[in-house]
C-alpha cells in the first residue's frame, strides 16, 4: 500500500524476515510500532535510497549525533588537515567528500587491533562511544569504525547521507559504507567507503547506466558496475583478494570485491544484529557471520595516498611505481610489535601487544 502519513514521499511494503528478526531480537527496538519503521523505496524512486526519503525517523537513533557540526569541523582541518572545510561544504561539496575519505585513509589505520586485542570468548561490536573514540585518537579500525563514524562526520556537516550494508565474500552482509545524496545536484548519488582497507581516494559517483570509469588509487585497478538492483566492486590489477575468497567470482577479468545494497538507513541501530554477530568468535570460520579479521593480524594506511599493510608476518610497502614490495617480518612477535611502532604509531603499545598474542594462540592452533 502506499503510504498516506504526511511527508513519507515513499511506498511502505510488508517488512522481510531479517527486519522482523532485527526487531525481535534487539531490546531497544521492542517499543516499536511496525508502522512507524519502515519506509522502502522499490519501484516508484531509484533504490538508493530505502528509507532515507521519509520524513518519519524509524527511531530515535535515527537523529543521534556522534558529532556536532563544531567537533567534525574541528577534528577534520585540526587532526586529518582537511583545509576550508565549511566554505567548501557549500561550495565544492563533491571534492570535499573527496578530501575527507582520502584523509581518513591517510591518518588513520583500518586494522583489527583492538578486536584481536581481547580473548575471543569477550570479543563484542564497539558501542558508538569507543567508536567515536578509536577515530578521534586516530587508533582506527574496522569498516564498522570507519564508516559508521565517517557517516556521523558527514551527517554533521550537513550531508545527506545513508548507511549501507555489503556482501563480501561471505553468504551474509559483513562490510558497511556510505552513500551520499544531492551533493552538487538533486538526486545524484555517492558511495563514500573509509573503511575497506583498499585505496578508494574519492567519492564514487553512482549516476552511470552500467559500469562506472576505471579508477586507479595506489597499487589497485578497481571499478564499480550495477546488477540485479546492487552495487558491485570489481578489482582487476593490483588486487590482493583472490586467495581469501572461498569462492572468487569473475566479471571478464575483474574480480567481484563486495556487493552492495542500492538502499540504505541512517538509523545505526539497524546493524546491530548484524555486527552482533560479525564481532562474535565463531568457530567453525566457516559460519556465515565468521570474518579473517578474527584470526588474521592487520593493519593497513595509506600516508600520502601510498600504502603500508601489515597482514600476519608480511611487511607490504608501495614503492614509487605503484606497486607492493612484500617482505617477511624478522624476529617473531617483537619484529612485528617493532613494525607495528614504527609503521603505525598510534597504535597504543599494549594494545599491539595483546593482539599479537591473541593471534599468535589463533596461529599456532590453526589446522596444517
Amino acid at each position: 500500500a502506499t503510504d498516506v502519513r504526511p511527508g513519507c514521499k515513499t511506498q511502505r511494503i510488508a517488512p522481510t524476515l531479517r527486519q522482523v528478526a532485527d526487531l525481535v531480537c534487539a531490546p531497544t527496538k521492542k517499543k516499536r510500532v511496525f508502522q512507524n519503521m519502515y519506509c522502502w523505496t522499490q519501484e516508484l524512486l531509484p533504490p538508493v535510497w530505502a528509507y532515507a526519503n521519509c520524513d518519519i525517523s524509524p527511531s530515535e537513533m535515527a537523529d543521534y549525533q556522534m558529532f556536532t557540526k563544531e567537533e567534525a569541523l574541528k577534528f577534520l582541518e585540526s587532526r586529518l588537515g582537511v583545509k576550508n572545510v565549511q566554505k567548501r561544504r557549500i561550495s565544492n561539496p563533491q571534492t570535499l567528500l573527496d578530501d575527507i575519505t582520502t584523509s581518513i585513509q591517510a591518518h588513520i589505520p583500518f586494522n583489527n587491533m583492538s578486536l584481536m586485542s581481547i580473548a575471543p570468548e569477550k570479543r563484542r561490536k564497539p558501542t558508538l562511544e569507543e567508536i567515536k573514540e578509536s577515530v578521534v585518537s586516530r587508533t582506527g579500525g574496522l569498516c564498522y569504525v570507519l564508516n559508521v563514524a565517517l557517516f556521523y562526520i558527514l551527517k554533521a556537516l550537513g550531508y545527506d547521507v545513508v548507511l549501507v550494508l555489503s556482501n563480501v565474500n561471505f553468504p551474509r552482509r559483513t562490510h558497511i559504507l556510505v552513500y551520499a545524496r544531492n551533493v552538487n545536484k538533486e538526486g545524484d548519488v555517492f558511495l563514500i567507503d573509509s573503511g575497506f582497507g583498499y585505496p578508494i581516494f574519492r567519492a564514487i559517483s553512482l549516476d552511470f547506466e552500467k559500469e562506472s570509469p576505471e579508477f586507479t588509487d595506489s597499487f589497485l585497478e578497481y571499478k564499480y558496475m550495477k546488477k540485479d538492483k546492487k552495487i558491485l566492486r570489481l578489482h582487476r590489477n593490483g588486487d590482493l583478494g583472490q586467495g581469501s575468497a572461498a569462492r572468487p567470482v569473475y566479471i571478464d577479468g575483474w574480480r567481484v570485491a563486495y556487493v552492495a545494497d542500492c538502499y540504505g538507513t541512517a538509523n545505526i541501530e539497524d546493524f546491530y544484529l548484524d555486527y552482533d554477530e560479525v564481532y562474535t568468535f565463531q568457530i567453525p570460520m566457516t559460519k556465515p557471520f565468521s570474518t579473517s579479521f578474527q584470526t588474521n593480524f592487520c593493519l593497513v594506511q595509506f600516508p600520502e595516498k601510498r600504502a603500508v599493510i601489515i597482514s600476519n608476518l608480511k611487511l607490504m610497502l608501495e614503492n614509487e611505481s605503484g606497486n607492493l614490495e612484500t617482505m617477511l617480518i624478522e624476529g617473531g612477535d617483537e619484529g612485528i610489535l617493532s613494525a607495528v611502532k614504527r609503521y603505525f604509531p598510534v597504535i597504543p603499545e599494549e594494545m599491539a601487544r595483546q593482539a599479537v598474542a591473541q593471534w599468535r594462540k589463533l596461529y599456532l592452533s590453526k589446522p596444517e
